[in-house]
């Protein structure tokens, strides 16, 4: 069983109870984790010919037993039929071994031994850029449907604008009284009459008292005159009788 579980086209190695110690194998592996494969091959064998190091030292031991576990795991990739070329060691890692210890008389202990379980898993490049892109797609997809859920309430809980007119008047279809219809055909005559006369340009309601005004003064003046016409009638039918 390895320590991480990994999906795509990947490679694995393991090899149990070497004989190197765990506190010598982290350095190394931390130094060739994350690169190319043949990059790191080329590293530890320039290690081995002690022409670089890691952190001053060339742990010589470690990294012969590395590297036996890096090209496992290359022979993995080319029994799968993956492109070699193309992969990167996506995780290694040591882990501390069984404990033992050297043989000695009777019930007596001897010195503790060294050992290490490593484990390496080699993956392709291109399946971290499909994964990325596949991560990309869903979230667009999560964006987009949380948009059109956001639009359908706006458009529910939209609110007629200010100084924009509201139909309310009730529809023909409706089911009402005859006093009811008498009520509201009225109320439809007084609208239209207000649209019409705001349509022909009459809007100001100075000018709509002024006409008022003088619809009500011709009403008076033809009023007093048939007053007057009344009296004098009256006058000349008193003098005929005497």
């Amino acid at each position: 069983m390895y320590s991480r579980k990994v999906e795509g086209n990947i490679a694995k190695a393991c090899s149990h109870n070497i004989r190197i110690s765990v506190k010598n194998a982290k350095p190394v592996c931390k130094s060739v984790r994350g690169l190319e494969l043949k990059r790191a091959k080329k590293f530890l064998e320039e290690v081995l010919k002690e022409k670089k190091n890691i952190n001053g030292r060339f742990y010589s031991k470690t990294t012969r037993e590395i590297l036996n576990i890096i090209s496992s795991a290359e022979k993995n990739a080319e029994f799968k039929n993956l492109d070699i070329n193309n992969m990167y060691i996506f995780h290694i890692s040591a882990l501390e071994g069984t404990h033992m210890h050297r043989r000695r008389r009777k019930t007596r202990f001897g010195t503790k031994m060294k050992s290490a379980h490593l484990e390496v898993i080699l993956k392709e490049k291109g399946s971290r850029k499909v994964a990325k892109e596949e991560i990309k797609e869903k979230k667009t997809k999560e964006q987009k449907t949380e948009q059109k859920v956001e639009k359908d309430k706006k458009v529910e809980t939209k609110e007629p604008k200010t100084g924009q007119k509201v139909d309310t008047r009730p529809s023909d279809d409706a089911p009402f009284s005859q006093s009811e219809k008498e009520g509201i055909d009225k109320t439809r005559e007084k609208e239209r009459k207000k649209e019409a006369v705001q349509e022909s340009g009459v809007g100001s309601k100075e000018e709509i008292k002024l006409k008022e005004d003088k619809t009500k003064q011709e009403v008076q003046k033809k009023e007093k005159i048939k007053s007057e016409k009344s009296k004098v009638e009256l006058k000349e039918i008193h003098k005929g009788k005497k």
